[in-house]
């Protein structure tokens, strides 16, 4: 006589309930894991795409000249409407150049706010320059341009 008892039934359910249960746990932090890293990666892609357009681009005009990876001591005029136009946007860019040594020739942007910052937090990218101090006197420095939303 292979008689079922409910006890019995009743585990078996269980067990496939848990199983369900922890399967679909798994798929869900796996799905997570997925779209913290997606977001990281897009953080950094668009945080590069923007400091290389700022050195490339914005940073390099000189006196109607535009020469790659050399900077100004002081920051250009048209740093402005690039900040306000992605400002609209809902991007907010902080620029700072610094000398090797860390001495700090100027900064542009808003700091970032540290609540901002636990929702979405910055992106950082550095990247090599030349600071021109005069018309025959350049430095080498870095560009740290940080990127939130």
């Amino acid at each position: 006589m292979d008689q079922i008892s409910v006890g019995e039934d009743l585990f078996a359910a269980l067990v496939a309930v848990c199983l369900v249960v922890v399967f679909s746990i798994a798929l869900t932090h796996a799905y997570h894991t997925y779209a913290e890293r997606r977001s990281a990666y897009e953080g950094l892609d668009l945080t590069l795409d923007i400091t290389q357009y700022l050195k490339n681009n914005v940073l390099a005009k000189h006196e109607n000249l535009v020469q790659p990876g050399l900077v100004n001591s002081t920051p250009p005029a048209e740093l402005d409407g690039y900040l306000e136009l992605l400002g609209s946007q809902g991007i907010e860019v902080h620029l700072e150049v610094k000398t090797l040594d860390g001495q700090l020739v100027w900064e542009k942007g808003a700091a970032p706010n540290p609540l901002s910052q636990y929702f979405s937090p910055p992106c950082s990218v550095s990247l090599p320059i030349a600071i021109r101090r005069s018309v025959s006197s350049r430095a080498l420095g870095e560009l740290s341009v940080q990127v939130w939303r």
